[in-house]
Parts: structure tokens; C-alpha cells; sequence
């Protein structure tokens, strides 16, 4: 099971915010914070139709080539858990037709202090902390 998350997003151009499941891809690899957004929650958050300061950009992806919107400083993310909540960041979004899940770049998960310890399994903890969590399903 890989590692997935409850985060919640809020919206940097409205004052709306979506609680829902993400993706930690390390092989999403980004120099930036970057996450990935389903259609479906960039029109709740208001990002969709695409911002006027939006960018259209072909990313290289493993399944080829894509057309994507990169909307710059979109969105702040926070990692929901029972027990606590990560800091938040403020991420870029990049929106895509094809894309059914959040994803967040190895990036993101290395600025909210995320360790993966079993990626098969699901494992994981924060940065410092002993407790040892399990990640969700696509379905949580």
C-alpha cells in the first residue's frame, strides 16, 4: 500500500478549503513545492477554470508528455492527523485533466517533515517523532 495522507487545502484565492486524501510520490521530483490537483477539487478550491496568472506547461511524465496548468503559490496544504497536524506550507498547484488523486513532490514531503519508512506497507512518521503511522487507502 503506498503512503497517502489526510491533508487539507485551502485555497490562497478564496476562502475555500477541501479536506481529502494525498499521494506522497517521491517520484514526482520538483525543485519547488509542487502538488499535483484533480480536477474535480481545483473547481472547489476555485482553480479552475485556470487563474489569469496561470501558466499552460508540457510536463514530462511517465506516461508521457502532458499538458498542465501551473497556477503559482495556489494553495496551503496541511497533513491532518488525530493526533496532530503538520505545519502548513503554502505549495504551487499544477492542475491536470488526467489526474484522479492529490499528489505531492518529493519536495512537499520533505518540507512537512515526512518520513517514509515502509512504502510498500505504508509506513510512515514525522520528522523526530518515534510514532510509527499507517498511511490510508485512496477509499479512507
Amino acid at each position: 500500500m503506498p503512503v497517502r495522507v489526510r491533508v487539507r487545502l485551502e485555497s490562497t484565492r478564496s476562502s475555500n478549503s477541501v479536506e481529502t486524501i494525498a499521494f506522497l510520490n517521491t517520484g514526482f521530483t520538483s525543485d519547488t513545492l509542487d502538488i499535483h490537483i484533480p480536477l474535480d477539487i481545483a473547481e472547489k478550491l476555485k482553480l479552475w477554470p485556470p487563474p489569469s496568472n496561470a501558466v499552460l506547461e508540457s510536463l514530462d511524465t511517465s506516461g508521457g508528455e502532458v499538458l498542465s496548468y501551473f497556477i503559482p503559490d495556489a494553495v496551503k496544504l496541511t497533513v491532518l492527523e488525530d493526533d496532530r497536524c503538520s505545519k502548513t506550507i503554502t505549495c504551487n498547484a499544477i492542475i491536470t485533466t488526467y489526474e484522479r488523486e492529490v499528489l505531492l513532490s518529493d519536495a512537499v514531503i520533505e518540507e512537512l517533515e515526512i518520513e517514509i519508512l515502509s512504502p510498500k506497507t505504508g509506513l510512515w512518521r514525522f520528522k523526530g517523532e518515534e510514532k510509527v503511522r499507517r498511511g490510508l487507502t485512496s477509499e479512507d
